[in-house]
């Protein structure tokens, strides 16, 4: 039984009610008169009997909003009523200008704001709370020299303590019109929600891809069948939760950046009970503003490698990846998008590109995308080939025929099949090399022979790295074109933490408290010594801003870590290098070349050359530091023969 319960605290508005339910069609089931102390428990009564709208004044209003969940129509004193109190009040006090309290509980009283001038009197708005504030309301009101009050049962009561008269604060019939239209207007509108609710829930039930609505805070209100399947979670158990709780790897940032209208849509892969998940998140609008989003998610089938013996023998032999994304500190933000970018890239099988420096970042990321991809049950392999002759590169990739036989000596990218290999120095290869390597990308076969029967079918992922510039090296045909475009359309740059000075700051800290602890000291650093550290151009990333924080914290005499010691320790590390092997005749007859080079340079160009070098040949930031313009230090570079920094 759905419909509309109207309760009311006097026999007279009992009536009143009556005569109004005769008078047309209503959807309201129920009418009581009720005392204030009841009104939660007969408004549970009436939900418990299908009852989805309460009509009530006052106190017992109040009481049900905020003990129930059901919605309230609250039946509102009209300025009619309140007029005909207020002069009812003027006629009994005799004043020319009467002082008039007039108490309401919650937003039960019109708007008075003009009561004055049309009635002549000076009245008093006092709201009432709930709990036992509403008694020192009244209470106070002794220092306003009231002479009459306007109110409730209670107040009426409290005011002929005072010795103050009072008026009961009585309907004619007008508020309750008022509400029972307000009433029948949230029936319908339920009716309307129920009827697309329904519908809603039938949709989302019979879709194959899991659906989950919130609010504009990112609260649950919905999951279908599906989604509680991906989460193993009930409706019942994520209903009220915040979204980024109930869908674990949730981006809160992002979900907010759709929810305050700073995006038109979002989407991501998650790893949920090792199932891979594309999440999508679009607004819904409502007059062209986010009124909440639907969360979409969509099972991707994982390449089925879990044969035990297999995943024990890949454990045997180290071909497993140990990192995730969640290695990487959310607190470095110069990273943050590179994750994001991963994650996407994590889900793709083809090649990519992942340029940047050998280091904790590089192996991080290359290690979360296996984790995060579909393969993570497969081998993970990483080699590098700095240093290898053509033959070494060819054996280590492809592998070798010993007596006629392949599979004695497998190469590497047969070795990570269903998995992924990481290849560090990319750009190390022979032309001869890329070639059959980028034929192996573009057939997913590896040749044995001349045959094709003798061919092996494989599937690798192939991550390469590199921190060379391969447009660079394609141009002076170093580096294959087919190879290059290849690898190009997936890729990732690590930013040198040079480029990430916030990442700077908190690496220091964390590195120096770790070493602190380890060590058993407490030390202090200075302002200046946090700036000098933090602008350092840490050309070994954080392993070489790690390896100086243990040299400083090990070496430190004082208890606070001054700028002067750091400047010092700095150019003893790396700007004044005391080998103690002796250096070549020859390295000195080359540096003496150099140094008699320079001497002729002209010193223009020397500061250009060393300016050019410290930003890695952006001529924006070099033209910044040396306060000229783009085109001036452009025609400078050409006349010094600079153009190819």
């Amino acid at each position: 039984m759905s419909g509309i319960a109207l309760f009311v605290p006097t026999d007279e508005m009992y009536h009143q009610a009556q005569e109004l339910l005769r008078e047309k069609d209503n959807h309201v089931v129920i009418v009581k008169k009720i005392k204030t102390e009841e009104a939660v428990t007969e408004a549970q009564k009436a939900i418990s009997e299908g009852v989805n709208i309460i009509m009530a004044r006052g106190r017992q209003a109040m009481a049900i909003k905020r003990y129930t969940n059901v919605a309230v129509a609250g039946i509102t004193m009209t300025a009619q009523e309140l007029g005909l109190l207020v002069t009812r009040a003027r006629e009994i006090v005799g004043k020319e200008c009467p002082r008039i309290g007039i108490f309401g509980w919650g937003d039960m009283l019109c708007d008075t704001t003009h009561f004055n001038q049309l009635y002549h009197v000076d009245l008093k708005r006092y709201i009432l709370k709930d709990g036992e504030e509403w008694r020192n309301t009244i209470e106070n009101t002794r220092e306003d020299d009231l002479d009459i009050v306007i109110g409730g049962e209670a107040v009426v009561d409290g005011a002929y303590q005072m010795g103050i008269p009072g008026i009961y604060m009585s309907s004619t019939g007008e508020g309750l019109r008022v509400a029972l239209k307000n009433a029948e207007s949230l029936y319908y509108m339920s009716q309307i929600e129920q009827h697309n609710y329904a519908q809603f829930s039938t949709i989302l039930d019979s879709a194959f891809i899991g659906i989950m609505k919130v609010n504009v805070t990112g609260t649950v209100l919905m999951i279908n069948k599906v989604m509680e399947q991906i989460l193993d979670c009930s409706q019942e158990q994520a209903l009220g939760r915040p979204a980024v709780k109930v869908l674990k790897g949730l981006e809160e940032q992002e979900l907010e950046r759709i929810l305050k209208g700073a995006a038109d849509n979002y989407s991501t892969f998650l790893t949920v009970r090792d199932q891979s998940i594309v999440v999508s998140i679009e607004p819904v609008l409502v007059e062209d503003k986010p009124d909440g989003a639907i969360i979409s998610c969509n099972r991707m089938k994982r390449l089925d490698i879990n044969d035990r013996d297999v995943m024990k023998e890949q454990y045997l032999r180290g071909y497993v990846a140990y990192g995730t994304f969640d290695d990487i500190s959310r607190n470095l933000k110069g990273m943050q998008k590179v994750v994001e970018l991963a994650k996407l890239y994590a889900q793709s099988s083809s090649p990519m590109l992942v340029e940047a420096i050998s280091g904790p970042e590089l192996e991080a990321v290359v290690q979360g995308i296996h984790n995060y991809s579909m393969r993570r049950n497969g081998p993970f392999i990483m080699i590098n080939m700095a240093g290898l002759t053509q033959d070494q590169q060819m054996q280590t990739l492809f592998g070798k025929e010993r007596d006629g036989l392949w599979e004695e000596e497998p190469g590497m990218i047969a070795e990570a099949n269903h998995g992924t290999l990481v290849i560090q120095g990319i750009d190390k290869l022979t032309l001869q090399t890329q070639y059959n390597l980028a034929r192996v990308m573009r057939t997913k076969r590896l040749m044995r022979g001349n045959k094709l029967e003798d061919s092996q079918i494989i599937d690798t992922r192939i991550i390469a790295c590199t921190a060379k510039n391969l447009t660079e090296l394609r141009r002076e045909f170093k580096f294959r074109s087919d190879l290059y475009f290849t690898l190009k359309s997936l890729r990732v740059k690590i930013p040198n933490l040079k480029d990430r000075r916030e990442d700077v700051g908190y690496l220091l800290e964390s590195f120096t408290k770790k070493f602190m602890e380890q060590y058993g000291r407490y030390h202090v650093m200075t302002a200046g010594a946090k700036r000098v550290l933090t602008e350092y151009p840490w050309e070994g990333n954080s392993i070489q801003l790690e390896a100086f924080c243990e040299r400083m914290i090990l070496t430190v005499q004082k208890r606070t870590i001054t700028e002067g010691y750091v400047r010092d320790l700095l150019d003893e590390l790396y700007h004044h290098d005391s080998s103690i092997y002796a250096v070549s005749l020859e390295e000195q007859e080359v540096r003496k070349e150099v140094i008699e080079w320079k001497k002729e340079e002209p010193e223009e160009a020397v500061i250009l050359r060393n300016v050019l070098k410290k930003y890695n040949g952006n001529r924006t930031l070099t033209a910044k530091e040396l306060n000229i313009s783009v085109t001036t230090l452009w025609r400078r570079m050409k006349k010094y023969g600079l153009g190819e920094m």
